[in-house]
């Protein structure tokens, strides 16, 4: 059998361009994407530091932080948007990786603040090694049917990164 058959029953490889996209750089503000398409918004992290979850104090720390997104436009071009934020260590290694969400509703204001938490981790003591919390600027939600050309444009969202992953920084 050859080596192209063999890795297609395997599902190594994907014929017709549907590989995992490498998401874009992070960092501590960006500006939203949708493959080649750039987002009137921008994401920010304001504020994080690293503490014990109110809600279960006694599982280890958690990341709080707190975050701005800014709509550069009367509207969004989708009615939601979904971006990764991961807390780094100094090397921009992956600790724990979670997702914001930004409505476009009627009446919201085009600057919102907001804030949630990261973890705690099962590795109670993780987070503590938090030296950075940031954003990866690529729109999270794809269109759910990719290969139907008629019905959706065929965007395929990068994958969350998974602890241990080094994050592309800018």
């Amino acid at each position: 059998m050859s080596a192209f058959a063999a890795a297609t029953l395997t599902g190594c490889f994907a014929p017709g361009g549907d590989e995992e996209r490498e998401p874009g750089p992070a960092a501590k503000d960006v500006t939203v994407v949708r493959g080649d398409a750039t987002y009137p918004l921008t994401a920010e992290i304001t504020t994080w530091e690293v503490r014990p979850h109110p809600q279960v104090p006694d599982r280890g720390d958690a990341v709080h932080f707190s975050y701005r997104t800014t709509k550069k436009a009367p509207y969004l071009p989708e009615t939601r948007v979904e971006l990764a934020v991961c807390a780094v260590d100094s090397a921009d290694i992956v600790l724990l990786c979670g997702t914001i969400a930004v409505y476009e509703e009627v009446g919201v204001p085009r600057t919102e603040d907001g804030d949630t938490w990261l973890g705690p981790s099962s590795d109670r003591d993780i987070l503590s090694k938090t030296a950075r919390v940031l954003l990866l600027p690529d729109q999270l939600l794809g269109d759910g049917h990719a290969n139907d050309p008629k019905d959706h444009d065929g965007y395929k969202p990068p994958a969350v990164p998974t602890p241990g992953d080094r994050l592309r920084t800018r």
